[in-house]
């Protein structure tokens, strides 16, 4: 009961951000979660504190950096290198004993390039023209992606998907998230984008289908590789904040390719 409410209450939250609150504080929320996010997974992977403040800190630099100079790509690019820069030289700095200290490098620039760069595209999307409903026509089939892999695999599941990173995942419910992807684009499509062709809603809906689970099968290797059922306990009944973002950190960068230079060039002369 409590997961359940926790759920549509965060749903309805997200889509009023999404919707209603400008600009500079949606970019901001979303630096928050992704330094929350940033948090938690370095508590997973890093024993040592200051560098888990480091990693954080790496984190919510590059979200600002990507949320707030967005259309500067000749900013953006060098901001990469220099933070992974950084990354190096703490380490360096902070590191006395070398073993090891390569494969805590490449944990803090995928923290960095996950939770930093991969997931505020979806504030990157809500740039573009029209960007609160595009957001949404990949948000919310995400979303329904989840709900509709868990009622199908509960319901016809059989066939195992994952068994070794999450054993509860079968085909079925892989089946059953593209029914969600679909209805979700659709139903985006009719409210609020009535003039996309529906050949778009549906490789909307491809392209959630397939980024959505396999992240939150991702995020599940994760948690596994480090012997942790939850990655928080920040949402009652959910865990942590990378236990509910991990179905959308991949799906923001391949829905905006989509949507940026696919979708706009024929939309744009529309709205």
């Amino acid at each position: 009961m409590i997961k359940a409410l926790t759920a549509i209450l965060l749903g309805l939250a997200v889509v009023a951000a999404v919707m209603w609150v400008p600009p500079v504080p949606f970019y901001s929320l979303i630096i928050v979660v992704a330094g929350l996010g940033a948090l938690e997974f370095s508590k997973m992977f890093f024993t040592d504190a200051a560098e888990r403040m480091a990693v954080t800190f790496l984190v919510l630099l590059s979200a600002g950096s990507m949320l707030f100079y967005a259309n500067s790509p000749d900013f953006i690019v060098p901001v990469v290198g220099i933070i992974v820069f950084l990354a190096c030289l703490f380490f360096m700095w902070r590191t006395s004993e070398l073993s090891g200290v390569a494969q805590r490098i490449g944990l803090a620039v995928f923290a960095i390039m996950y939770l930093g760069f991969a997931f505020p595209m979806w504030g990157v999307i809500r740039l573009l023209p029209n960007g609160a409903s595009l957001v949404l026509l990949a948000l919310v089939p995400a979303t329904l992606c989840d709900t509709f892999a868990f009622l199908a695999g509960k319901i016809f599941g059989r066939h195992k998907f994952a068994p070794s990173v999450s054993p509860n995942k079968t085909m079925e419910g892989f089946v059953g998230a593209l029914l969600g992807s679909l209805m979700g684009t659709f139903v985006i499509k009719f409210l609020l984008l009535p003039e996309l062709a529906a050949v778009h809603v549906v490789a909307i809906s491809f392209i959630v289908w397939i980024t959505s689970p396999f992240g939150d099968l991702i995020e599940s290797m994760l948690k596994r590789s480090c012997g942790v059922k939850d990655s928080g306990t920040i949402i009652p009944g959910h865990g942590g904040v990378l236990d509910r973002l991990d179905a959308l950190i991949f799906t923001g960068p391949a829905a905006y390719l989509y949507i940026r230079y696919v979708i706009l060039p024929q939309l744009s002369p529309l709205i």
